[in-house]
């Protein structure tokens, strides 16, 4: 985050970069302006910022004000230079935005930077994924480079891997040492200019799941030593074809079998299969078990607000019960989600139809407060069941 706060002081002092066009040419010889790159921006600010020997005397050196990014992970370092540009290139243009209309409210501050830290591969070294069976979770580590001790160093953090977790770590290096492979052998084979067909991009796209570049996050927790808890994030990426538009698979396969879907309140998820115009199946998710729950969670909120007296103002009011709130909603969602993704499989099915989802309005009848607040956030977890639906649809190949 000081690497990061470094480089947007420099960015901001140097604004005119951001406005400046660079001529380049085309294919064809025709010459034309556009913008810097992000990649010339980066190189314009190591240049003006790092001591090297084709320049000794930088504009604004990194080291001076910072000596311990001397030894920081290139890729740790050009990474911040990527934050710093994308936070000062928003900031200016919504300044610019601000300058050019009646500037009524105050402008646009550019604020601090609080990012987590992103462990780069060249930082990472992953343990050998033990799937041996075992009775009990074990501790392994994750060798990162951390600023520890005064110096950039490996630092082995203890984690913990379930069975799961290690099955989908060890395919993940299984298939990274795959893509390196065969990378290495198209790039033997063809000339450092020449272009990929589309069957070599094709083979060095991650076929299953492939982690990526893990973070670093803190979060409070009193249960911890220093009050903080800290995890370390692994995202995992795979390549999934676009699914084609329903008239272009309906023009494929006139019998193609359709999923449709009607969310409600009581009834959290209605589906039927269609195929050939005919009911095929159907399938409930009955939600009042879930509507009871949160309406007593509700209940209990509104009656701790009445013993406390007058709220404070920014200071949010019980906290566990709010949050407890929001984890049954999530947790639901990504249930029912999942369930409606499997019928979908099930019945085989490739195109899923919702219902169209209006602007939540109060009803009419008359209700306590816990619940009208009980029936907003039922309605506002279709929405949610929407977008979890589409995000495990999308990994199928299902059309939403």
């Amino acid at each position: 985050n000081q690497t990061i706060a470094f480089y947007m002081e420099f960015f901001v002092g140097h604004l005119a970069i951001l406005d400046a066009k660079k001529e380049v040419h085309r294919k064809d010889g025709t010459p034309y302006e556009r913008s810097w790159k992000n990649q010339e921006l980066l190189t314009f600010a190591e240049v003006h910022t790092l001591d090297t020997k084709a320049h000794p005397h930088p504009l604004q050196s990194l080291i001076e004000s910072l000596p311990s990014a001397r030894t920081m992970p290139v890729s740790l370092r050009r990474a911040a230079i990527n934050q710093a540009i994308g936070k000062v290139k928003s900031w200016y243009s919504l300044r610019k935005l601000w300058e050019a209309t009646d500037r009524k409210k105050c402008p646009p501050q550019l604020g601090q930077p609080n990012e987590p830290i992103t462990f780069y591969a060249d930082m990472v070294a992953y343990p050998d994924a033990d799937l041996a069976v075992q009775r009990q979770v074990r501790h392994d580590f994750v060798a990162v480079k951390l600023f520890y001790e005064g110096k950039w160093q490996s630092v082995p953090l203890p984690v913990i891997l379930h069975h799961q977790a290690q099955a989908v770590l060890s395919e993940s290096q299984m298939e990274s040492a795959r893509i390196h492979e065969v990378t290495k052998q198209i790039k033997v084979r063809k000339s450092p200019k020449g272009a990929w067909t589309t069957e070599e991009k094709a083979a060095v796209r991650p076929q299953r799941w492939c982690a990526t570049s893990l973070s670093l996050y803190a979060r409070r927790d009193k249960q911890y030593l220093g009050g903080l808890r800290f995890a370390l994030h692994v995202p995992f990426e795979k390549w999934v074809d676009a699914p084609q538009e329903a008239k272009a698979q309906f023009a494929a396969n006139p019998g193609m079998p359709v999923v449709t879907v009607d969310l409600g309140v009581n009834r959290l998820a209605v589906m039927g299969a269609f195929c050939n115009d005919q009911l095929m199946a159907t399938k409930f998710i009955h939600g009042g078990e879930l509507n009871h729950k949160r309406h007593l969670l509700l209940n209990t909120i509104h009656k701790k607000r009445g013993q406390s007296g007058r709220l404070q103002k920014d200071i949010q009011d019980n906290v566990n019960l709010w949050e407890k709130v929001r984890n049954m909603n999530e947790n639901a969602a990504r249930q029912v989600a999942r369930q409606i993704v499997n019928f979908t499989i099930t019945h085989k099915a490739k195109v899923m139809v919702f219902e169209y989802l209006r602007g939540y309005k109060a009803p009419k009848e008359k209700m306590s407060r816990a619940g009208r607040k009980n029936h907003k956030r039922a309605y506002w977890l279709r929405g949610k069941i929407v977008e979890w639906v589409r995000d495990l649809a999308f990994r199928e190949g299902i059309l939403t």
